[in-house]
């Protein structure tokens, strides 16, 4: 069932009270339903939003006259669900830009960024976290810090099983292969604590028998 619009929906896409839209009108309603229909509670006007399993913009979007889906333009990562992000609109209720609109990634330029003694304090945080529960030794979870080389090049590294990009203080298993002596970045987010259980869905048993870059079978020792 269609839920009829309000005075104010019609009025934000440039329709004039109990008349029909004008011509250009006509298309920023348009818009703005599908908008709606993707992203409920959405205005079209430019503002802070949540990420949701349905956004346009889940894990990488493509702005208008784009020929590809890009990541966050600002920082390079993808949009996860439950990031907070900033949109804005054109005047036609277009969503022209996402940008990431979080202290750590304060990538829209309106939220307060973190600072280097909040990095600290979370760098801190999980290797007490790591000392009183350490990781599983079964698979060889890294817990990635600011300075892994995992994370550095010109280009965020991204997991292989659910292809959004590593970041800090995540816990991954790299190389997967021989996560023990890595032979490689290859890498898989295994985080239970944050809901990222890629390399366990991936091989529920913890153990790889192809080497999921170049499906070779793996060397018995």
């Amino acid at each position: 069932m269609t839920t009829p619009q309000s005075p104010d929906d019609t009025a934000a896409a440039g329709v004039p009270p109990g008349g029909r839209p004008p011509e250009d009108g006509v298309k920023a309603a348009f818009n703005l339903g599908e908008l709606r229909g993707r992203q409920p509670g959405s205005s079209g006007v430019d503002g802070p939003a949540p990420t949701g399993r349905e956004s346009p913009w889940v894990r990488t979007w493509r702005p208008p006259g784009a020929t590809r889906r890009h990541p966050c333009l600002v920082c390079g990562h993808t949009f996860r669900r439950g990031d907070q992000v900033y949109l804005r609109y054109d005047a036609e209720h277009r969503l022209v830009e996402v940008t990431h609109h979080m202290p750590h990634l304060p990538c829209s330029g309106l939220v307060q960024q973190a600072t280097q003694t909040d990095a600290q304090a979370a760098a801190d945080f999980f290797r007490g976290v790591d000392l009183g529960d350490p990781l599983p030794d079964e698979v060889h979870v890294t817990r990635l810090m600011p300075d892994d080389p995992v994370l550095s090049g010109p280009e965020h590294a991204r997991c292989f099983v659910c292809a959004h990009s590593l970041r800090p203080f995540e816990s991954v298993v790299i190389c997967p292969c021989d996560p023990a002596d890595p032979g490689c970045r290859t890498s898989a987010h295994q985080d239970p604590a944050r809901g990222l259980t890629c390399f366990e869905d991936w091989q529920p048993g913890l153990e790889v028998t192809r080497c999921p870059m170049n499906f070779q079978l793996r060397k018995r020792g």
